[in-house]
């Protein structure tokens, strides 16, 4: 699969967010960045974590639990699993792609309360069947944004954040999530590479 195609289903997963209304366009490209490492990390695809969330299963299986609020389901579920991860690995005082400090993610769970009952099948995530060889492959995701470092490490520090309170502006937060979505490109098959910036306190 290319990366054209990876762009593709990033673009429909933005649009599927706004249709659900997702208003907001910084938390639109910050869950669908999530939701799409999510889906690429899962079993059958990356391993780099034990989930089926945006499997045809795994959808069925929420609407059965949840049928009134799959859909929110499926999204907390996506973002949990790699919150879980990341925290597992990363140190204390760093924000990432699947945590963003406090104010950001109580701004992405605000948005995310306005889910209507639409039904939407997250069709392109579901689709997406790859195995990452090679690392490099979300370097076209993001435009602008550099290449991260090289590394063989398990996390990897691609930044500072000199002051909390920069985590304030929406400039920053947009910065901050697309220099890890393109630092998660390190990622490969059986091989997960966090990327995380420091706090400085």
């Amino acid at each position: 699969m290319s990366s054209e195609s990876l762009e593709d289903a990033l673009e429909t997963v933005q649009e599927e967010l706004e249709s659900l209304g997702v208003d907001d366009a910084l938390a639109r490209e910050v869950v669908s960045y999530r939701l799409l490492v999510e889906r690429l990390g899962e079993e059958r695809n990356n391993e780099w974590w034990e989930s089926i969330v945006f499997t045809e299963t795994g959808r069925d299986r929420l609407e059965e639990v949840t049928p009134k609020t799959a859909v929110k389901a499926r999204i907390d579920l996506a973002q949990r699993i790699g919150r879980k991860v990341e925290q597992d690995r990363l140190p204390e005082n760093t924000v990432s792609l699947f945590y963003l400090g406090p104010t950001a993610e109580s701004q992405i769970d605000a948005e995310l309360e306005n889910i209507g009952k639409e039904d939407v099948p997250f069709d392109a995530l579901e689709s997406l069947s790859i195995t990452f060889d090679e690392a490099g492959w979300a370097d076209g995701l993001v435009d602008d944004t550099e290449p991260a470092i090289d590394t063989t490490e398990t996390v990897m520090q691609i930044g500072d954040i000199s002051d909390e309170s920069e985590l304030k502006s929406r400039r920053t937060l947009r910065e901050v999530a697309r220099q890890c979505v393109v630092a998660y490109g390190h990622s490969t098959h059986n091989s997960l590479r966090v990327p995380y910036y420091n706090i400085d306190r």
